[in-house]
Formats: C-alpha cells, structure tokens, sequence
C-alpha cells in the first residue's frame, strides 16, 4: 500500500486536494442520487450500480481525504522538528565558541603557572648542596607544579 501513497505523493498537493475533494462531492451526491433515481422510470434500473459505485468513491475520498491530513501533518511535524535543529546548531556554535575561548584561556593559565614555576626551580637550584639533599622549598614547588597551581613563596 506504500507504493500507492509514494506515487500519489509525486502529484502536486494542489492538483491532489482538488482530486480529493472530486471524489467526496461525487461519491456523496452520487449517492443520494442512487436513492432518487427509483424515481425516474428508465434509470431506475441503475440505482443499485450507481449506489455502489458512488459509495465506493466515497469511500475512497474518505480515505485519500485521511491519508492526505496525515501526510500535512506529518509535514508540519517535520518542518518543527527542523526548526529546532537549526535552532539549536546555531546554539551550539554559539556555546562552541565560548567553550572554545575557556579553553584557550585556561591553556594560557596553565603555561602562565609553568612559566612560573620553571622561573621558580631556577631560581632555587642554588639550595641544592654537594649531598644533593633537596630543600623543602625546592620539594613545595615540584609538588605545586604537579598540582599544576602557582607555587606559593615560602621563604
């Protein structure tokens, strides 16, 4: 049944709304006139077919009326859906480049604190004696740098 509705979704929606509408108009007058044809004496031998016939397309108009609400709506479904997308990528770019500059920021901050620390090491390498016994400064600030924080002067 698939096939049905993808080969009547090539017909413009225009063209198709008229068809449909056709087909309710004809179905529902052909069937009222299927009961005022008895009337008539030569046609009414045709009131059982013309009966029939007319409910069919009635029928038909109702379901193609049906399918056709469905598919707008599953339209207008799409068209909000897409909306938001694009709603929220431009959001997301957005919070991209904030996060972005935090980074950057904080990539600074670090290299900051390593400069730092780096000016602070050479700086107390002179504490170090012939034992080679390291100071608790020089112990404070290799345990700073490892908590990657600006050492604290300590002196």
């Amino acid at each position: 049944m698939w096939q049905l509705q993808w080969m009547i979704s090539l017909i413009p929606d225009s063209v198709l709304i008229w068809i449909i509408n056709i087909m309710l108009i004809v179905g529902v007058v052909g069937t009222l006139a299927g009961f005022f044809i008895k009337f008539i004496p030569f046609v009414n031998q045709y009131k059982l077919p013309v009966q029939i016939l007319s409910i069919i397309i009635l029928i038909a108009g109702v379901y193609f009326k049906g399918g056709y609400s469905t598919e707008m709506a599953w339209r207008e479904r799409v068209r909000i859906a897409e909306e938001k997308v694009k709603e929220a990528e431009a959001k997301a770019a957005k919070t991209n480049v904030q996060i972005q500059t935090k980074i950057v920021e904080k990539i600074k901050e670090v290299k900051d604190t390593q400069v730092v620390i780096q000016e602070k090491i050479v700086k107390e390498k002179e504490f170090i004696d012939k034992d080679c016994r390291v100071p608790e400064v020089a112990i404070d600030i290799h345990n700073d740098a490892a908590k990657n924080r600006k050492p604290e002067n300590k002196q």
